[in-house]
């Protein structure tokens, strides 16, 4: 069943005190799909082989857990390795509102990534491609899967003995990726750009249908100062015009973004990755307040179903999430 409105269901890593500690263990896990799902993603898969595609690990949530130490809250993610064409299928499937489509509407592969602002004051956005899922929309630069792309030969990334590889699942590598990828896109040295690598939340999002970590970054370099790459839209956002840009989200949720081309960045929907990344890391990039409460409210009131989900279980114990492995 597909829902009516737009979601993001929020996993916070961080509250007032600071970001709490997080660890991501590897239990080996694999995801299992019912025949009709299986099927239907070797079938969508088969063209995209024959055109070179590789099928890279992906990295994928399988439970979170909170707990307190005594001396602050702790956040520990179980993860498991599957195939991205398996995903690539799932989503596809979630997209076309197929009968045995995951009712969650979401599958838990894991992407990172840091919204990035330049030196001078603007958050650096891209429109999606229309050849991708959610495409005309804005996304933060860079993110992307948890994948043994970003470090393993493009040849050989869907061997089996990259599922197991512990840098699928080490934020460090992913991230570092990442930030030599942005590096390379706007032509500044990877010794400009900087990341915090821990982590704000856990979500997923009706627009993403995928799971993701998120945090923020910097380009020591003025915006006037990086080189734009080709056959890219590129979007930079000043800080002054970000409260904007969030507020404007319910409004622009329930915009059909094909053919809907503004010039002003304040006017383009964002990917719920984005968004929700924005609300929670504005006030760590901008320097400005940002009521993350009262943001999130005020977005539900207009149409939104944003939903954060407690930190404390019943009996003040830390509460514990299981996502699906079986679709």
């Amino acid at each position: 069943m597909v829902r009516q409105t737009p979601w993001i269901e929020v996993y916070p890593l961080k509250d007032l005190g600071g970001r709490f500690p997080l660890r991501i263990v590897n239990s080996n896990a694999r995801v299992s799909l019912n025949k009709e799902l299986s099927d239907y993603c070797d079938v969508q898969w088969k063209p995209k082989a024959k055109k070179g595609w590789k099928s890279s690990w992906l990295a994928f949530a399988k439970n979170l857990k909170y707990s307190f130490d005594g001396e602050g809250m702790l956040a520990k993610v179980d993860v498991g390795a599957m195939p991205f064409f398996q995903d690539d299928g799932i989503v596809k499937s979630i997209e076309e509102n197929q009968p045995f489509a995951p009712e969650q509407g979401y599958v838990n592969s894991l992407s990172v990534g840091f919204l990035t602002a330049t030196k001078d004051g603007y958050v650096i956005f891209q429109r999606r491609a229309p050849d991708v899922h959610c495409p005309n929309i804005l996304i933060h630069e860079p993110c992307g899967y948890m994948a043994s792309m970003a470090f393993a030969p493009r040849a050989e990334c869907d061997l089996e003995k990259y599922a197991g590889d512990e840098r699928l699942f080490d934020l460090k590598t992913q991230y570092e990726f990442r930030r030599n990828e942005i590096a390379k896109t706007f032509g500044v040295s990877p010794e400009s750009v900087f990341y915090d690598s821990s982590q704000d939340l856990l979500a997923a999002g009706w627009m993403t249908k995928e799971m993701y970590f998120s945090t923020t970054g910097k380009i020591d370099v003025k915006k006037s100062e990086l080189a734009l790459p080709e056959n890219q839209e590129v979007f930079f956002v000043p800080f002054e015009q970000v409260k904007d840009l969030i507020y404007n989200q319910s409004r622009l949720s329930k915009v059909d973004a094909n053919g809907y081309r503004p010039s002003d960045a304040r006017e383009i929907p964002l990917i719920d990755e984005s968004l929700i990344g924005l609300i929670y890391g504005y006030e760590k990039m901008t320097g400005d307040k940002l009521d993350v409460k009262d943001t999130i409210a005020r977005l539900n009131r207009g149409g939104m179903d944003i939903r954060v989900h407690p930190v404390w279980g019943e009996d003040d114990f830390g509460a514990e999430y299981q996502f699906q492995t079986s679709f």
